[in-house]
């Protein structure tokens, strides 16, 4: 079972994460924020998200890159470098990677991807402890897609014989 002040650095390391998406961070600066060594944060991270701290914050901003490229008219390179991407390269190889399609395909005709949403741990662990499930128990888990789509209104005329 994970203790409960386990729980809570997690939340710090996904707090501080939160406020900091927009600038290059580290492991031990994360480490600092959940009061443990850099070995022992990452490996609580890992235990109790199931992503490493890094491939983490990498799916938070590429979701939020997506949500840009999707509602606005960003240039993809102005949102790979407010996302901390060295470069356009990169940047691209690591948005085909985690949604299958490159970010320019993506930005003109945005088709339906499976965003990253992050579940707080400390939400998670107050639901389990009342009487939820475990929620590493996949066994009847549904993913469920929602859009919304627009479409041009239309006429119709009927004729009644």
């Amino acid at each position: 079972m994970v203790e409960t002040e386990n729980i809570m650095a997690v939340q710090r390391m996904q707090e501080y994460i939160d406020r900091n998406i927009l600038r290059k961070m580290t492991l031990k600066e994360l480490a600092v924020a959940a009061g443990y060594s850099p070995w022992h944060a990452a490996r609580l991270f890992k235990e109790i998200t199931g992503k490493t701290p890094f491939d983490y914050i990498r799916a938070i901003r590429l979701t939020k890159a997506a949500l840009i490229l999707r509602d606005s008219n960003e240039k993809i390179i102005d949102v790979a470098m407010d996302f901390v991407f060295d470069s356009h390269e990169g940047f691209t190889r690591a948005f085909s990677k985690e949604f299958g399609m490159a970010p320019s395909k993506y930005s003109h005709r945005t088709p339906p991807i499976k965003l990253f949403m992050p579940q707080k741990v400390f939400d998670t662990y107050q639901a389990l402890h009342k009487g939820g499930k475990d929620m590493s128990e996949k066994n009847n888990a549904k993913t469920i897609f929602v859009q919304v789509i627009e479409r041009p209104e239309r006429k119709v005329l009927l004729k009644r014989g």
